[in-house]
Parts: C-alpha cells; sequence; structure tokens
C-alpha cells in the first residue's frame, strides 16, 4: 500500500485518486455498526444476508432508507478520525467538513439507477475539496460498479464541454465508459479530487452495494458555493 507522500503525488500530480488502508479501524467497524443498526432493525440476520434483502426493496423503500440513515449526523466526523494521517497530511488539523456523510446504497442489475459519469466541482464544491470514498464490505472488479477516470483524460473532456459553454452535458451523461472498476476489501478507501470523473455502471452481484463517502477541505482555503449550510468546522485533538 502506497505511503502518504505517494498517495498526495497521486492526487496532484497523478491520477488524481489513490486507494489506501483505512488508518483508525475501530472507529470505522464502530461506523458500519451505526449503519447496520439502522438498516436491521430487529432482524438477527448479518449483513450479507441484509445486503440481499435490500435487493427487494422498491425506490420508495430505499429512498426511505436513505433518509434514516442521513440522520446519522456523527458519520462525518466518524469517518474523518478514521483517516487523521492522510487528511493531515493534505489539509492539515483545522478543516471544513461534510456536515452529513452520504451513505449511498447501490442495487445491482442492467435495469437498476446508475450514477452517470460526474465530476465533483459541477456540484459548486471548492477546487481545494478531497473525497473520500469507502464500501462497507469487499468489492471485485468481477463484480464491476465504481469506475474513476485520470486527471488527465478527465480535464480533456471538460474542456472539450467549456468550449461549447456546458458543464456536464450530453458529452459527458452518453459516454460510454470502459475504465476498469475499483475492486476494494473492506478496510480499505479511495480518495480524489474535484476534478476526476467518475460514476457507476451496472455491476453483478447478488447483494447491494453500500459504502461512504465525505468531502473536506483545509480551513484555510476558500469555499464557493457549498458554505457552511454544507460544511462545518471540524479540529482533529491534539
Amino acid at each position: 500500500m502506497k505511503n502518504l507522500e505517494e498517495i498526495k503525488k497521486d492526487l496532484i500530480d497523478g491520477p488524481g485518486y489513490s486507494i489506501f488502508s483505512i488508518e483508525r479501524m475501530d472507529i470505522f467497524n464502530e461506523l458500519k455498526n451505526s449503519i447496520f443498526k439502522i438498516i436491521k432493525k430487529k432482524s438477527n440476520k448479518d449483513f450479507n444476508t441484509i445486503r440481499e434483502s435490500i435487493t427487494k426493496m422498491n425506490n420508495s423503500e430505499i429512498n426511505n432508507l436513505t433518509l434514516n440513515l442521513a440522520k446519522l449526523n456523527y458519520l462525518s466526523e466518524m469517518m474523518i478520525n478514521s483517516c487523521p494521517k492522510i487528511i493531515k497530511k493534505l489539509c492539515g488539523s483545522k478543516l471544513f467538513i461534510q456536515r452529513r456523510a452520504h451513505t449511498v446504497i447501490k442495487l445491482p442489475g442492467i435495469n437498476k439507477p446508475r450514477t452517470l459519469p460526474h465530476y465533483e466541482m459541477m456540484s459548486g464544491i471548492s477546487p481545494y475539496t478531497y473525497i473520500i470514498w469507502a464500501p462497507l464490505h469487499d468489492i471485485t472488479q468481477k463484480e464491476g460498479g465504481i469506475y474513476y477516470i485520470n486527471n488527465k483524460k478527465s480535464s480533456r473532456i471538460m474542456k472539450q464541454e467549456q468550449r461549447n459553454g456546458i458543464v456536464n452535458g450530453p458529452k459527458i451523461l452518453n459516454m460510454k465508459i470502459n475504465e476498469k472498476p475499483a475492486s476494494m476489501k473492506f478496510g480499505q478507501a479511495i480518495i480524489f479530487n474535484p476534478f476526476v470523473m467518475h460514476g457507476n455502471n451496472p455491476f453483478k452481484s447478488k447483494l447491494a452495494r453500500i459504502a461512504i463517502n465525505v468531502r473536506f477541505q483545509s480551513l484555510n482555503m476558500p469555499l464557493l458555493q457549498k458554505n457552511s449550510d454544507y460544511l462545518k468546522y471540524y479540529e482533529f485533538p491534539n
């Protein structure tokens, strides 16, 4: 696994993303258990059985589940505290962090909704923001799923759109993506900058995919549209 300097180089001078091992697995496991309690309610089933049962939910049930998970407003701090070294390396100890981390549930199958190609800058976050995305279980390349397009290619596509005065228009939304999806073990996360295009193709599995993501930036860097309604101040303890 790469060291902190190599990860930082990947983000700034390399592909724009990097996979790393979560440092505080005690905190990350507590985060997973908090999410699991909401999903399973009074069921005694294990995590993978619950993931399988989610695949049978309709859109309304998935939406209600996502709303209930959004009530766990402490997840963003738990995610940040799971990865202190890389975050301090990039942004120092005083941060703006997303008020509510996103718990994302994706269903397998060709006819299920997928996340179209996009980049974080289109949603108005600062160019100084980083995003950490972590699955709550193993994900394999064979199953397919989330992909990332490197900085160089992402920049070329964005500049082509910019010349036409368009942001995330038909060219991006109708792209056929041939990038290989990320393969990750539970306990690994991917960090990427806001210029990296990414999305989610249909994936093959009997189980739903459950992941969490959070955005953060240095307190010393300016904000754009995503201001203190979206972000909150956080400082790592000494």
